[in-house]
């Protein structure tokens, strides 16, 4: 998730536009919403109606409801044909990145090559730097990065001759997570220490926003310390101001770096600390975000019973705003923590509860996050679920949801979502064919390597051991019990066959009563 905010030509449209990007900057979600229907009901020719509805399409992805953003987008597009074509150019920058988030990448592709072909056209070189931007964020997203890293910087060129600070800087935050991703390390912190470079001194929300984009580069180099020290100065920026909502957003983000970094202590710390800024300033969405995030790194630290607790609380006060997406993460949250307690179930009425309880938050979960287009959030808790049947029994139902997972990790590109529910598909066979369960063992183990999940990985291969030895085992115990002398003390057996099967295992006092004269 880019930190610099973005730059969008299209919001210089119209007089509401100052206020809406103060709005998404701010992630205040229902003022920017009215906002954006407000300029759409004012529209009076195709190029405001197109500016209004693109602005209405990044207002629904700030709330995460990507559904709606996408079909705001494509109205925006519709609007825009009859309009100019520096306004097409901007419908199909804002439809590329819904099409992103909705992991549709050949779509946000062809929409990214659309609006370079429309804002050369149109002449504006600020408008084409935000095209070939928005090209090199698809580019990457589709994992060709040396293209990624190219248009980028040709996109920081240009904004650099029309001195666009704000789009330069947003230009080289792209030349720094794709340098990244190509494991670039040098390139990569020189790229995110040029975007602080811009506003360094300025003590302004810029400022902060570039800190954090060091930080971020130095935490994904395991510089973890450093990462924080420079997220430290960003929030420091906002104590100074008394500004307690981006106060909190910069907090937020800082927790965020120290989870990264295994620093879960202060992490838990500086979130309940951004979690008294929202409550301060009646941020609903942010407080609910924050208890989302709070939750979560309980689960990853095995502290499920707490994270239930904080979720629960979550849910509430998302029904309560009708904050649909946070809503569905919350009850997934829930389910997940659930989930992960049934191994340590103190008796089967515990356990059984337990599933009941993460089967029943992970089926609500799964139909909101399904409504909103939340694509990563469905394979989630469709792994949840997943998990969750196979503890039942119900291999079938197991199965047929890890099986839905992989298809949704095929189709977004994420081979640690494939690995994990290929394993689950791999248990839920054991029984059936044991061959074919350890073939797909040892197909997750090698998707999970190839993710970079070492951890997942070395599980995936623990589970093959097992499925290729199981029953083995079993047959060796028995044939060993059958050649074993009986003890006279404890044992009663009898000749079955000219074999000698134990019927019955007596101690204490009953084993003293059967033993012989």
């Amino acid at each position: 998730m880019a930190t610099m905010i973005d730059f969008d030509e299209s919001l210089k449209l119209g007089a509401w536009a100052a206020d809406l990007s103060r709005h998404l900057a701010r992630e205040e979600l229902e003022p920017a919403l009215q906002v954006a229907q407000k300029a759409t009901e004012q529209a009076r020719d195709a190029r405001s109606k197109a500016a209004a509805l693109g602005a209405m399409a990044r207002a629904q992805m700030l709330g995460r409801e990507l559904i709606k953003a996408k079909e705001a987008a494509q109205s925006a597009i519709e609007a825009a044909g009859k309009a100019d074509a520096e306004a097409q150019a901007a419908a199909q920058r804002t439809a590329a990145k819904v099409y992103m988030a909705l992991y549709c990448l050949e779509d946000a592709s062809t929409a990214a090559d659309a609006a370079v072909a429309s804002a050369q056209q149109s002449g504006n070189k600020a408008a084409e730097a935000a095209a070939l931007m928005t090209r090199a964020q698809v580019c990457l997203a589709r994992e060709k990065k040396q293209e990624s890293v190219k248009v980028a910087r040709q996109a920081v060129a240009l904004f650099k001759e029309c001195k666009e600070q704000s789009g330069e800087a947003a230009a080289l935050e792209v030349v720094a997570r794709t340098c990244l991703r190509a494991k670039k390390a040098n390139d990569a912190l020189r790229a995110a220490n040029e975007v602080l470079a811009i506003y360094q001194g300025s003590g302004s929300e810029a400022e902060a926003r570039a800190l954090l984009v060091v930080a971020k580069t130095k935490q994904a180099l395991g510089e973890s310390q450093e990462a924080q020290d420079l997220a430290q100065k960003a929030v420091e920026l906002f104590e100074s101001n008394q500004d307690r909502q981006l106060q909190g957003i910069m907090l937020k983000q800082l927790a965020n770096i120290c989870f990264a970094g295994g620093d879960n202590i202060d992490g838990w710390q500086y979130a309940k600390e951004a979690l008294e800024c929202f409550r301060d300033t009646g941020h609903k969405h942010g407080e609910a975000a924050v208890l989302c995030q709070i939750a979560n790194a309980h689960i990853e630290n095995g502290v499920c019973e707490q994270a239930v607790h904080i979720a629960e609380e979550g849910v509430t006060l998302c029904r309560e705003i009708n904050d649909r997406p946070q809503l569905g993460a919350m009850l997934a949250a829930i389910a997940a923590a659930h989930v992960a307690q049934l191994r340590f179930a103190r008796n089967d009425q515990q356990e059984q509860q337990l599933n009941w309880k993460g089967r029943l938050a992970g089926k609500e979960a799964l139909a909101i996050l399904q409504n909103v287009g939340d694509r990563l959030g469905e394979a989630q808790t469709l792994k949840t679920l997943s998990t969750a049947f196979l503890n039942y029994g119900n291999a079938a139902e197991a199965r047929a949801k890890a099986k839905a997972a992989i298809d949704i990790g095929k189709e977004i590109g994420n081979k640690r979502i494939e690995g994990e529910n290929l394993l689950l598909v791999a248990q839920s066979k054991i029984h059936e064919n044991k061959e074919e369960s350890a073939r797909l063992a040892r197909m997750a183990e090698k998707l999970l390597r190839e993710a970079g999940a070492s951890s997942a990985a070395k599980n995936a291969g623990d589970v093959h051991d097992y499925i290729r030895d199981y029953g083995s085992e079993k047959k060796s115990e028995q044939k060993k019990a059958s050649k074993a002398e009986p003890d006279q003390k404890s044992d009663i057996t009898c000749d079955v066959e000219e074999g000698k099967h134990r019927l019955a295992y007596f101690h204490g006092f009953t084993a003293r009563a059967v033993r012989p004269k």
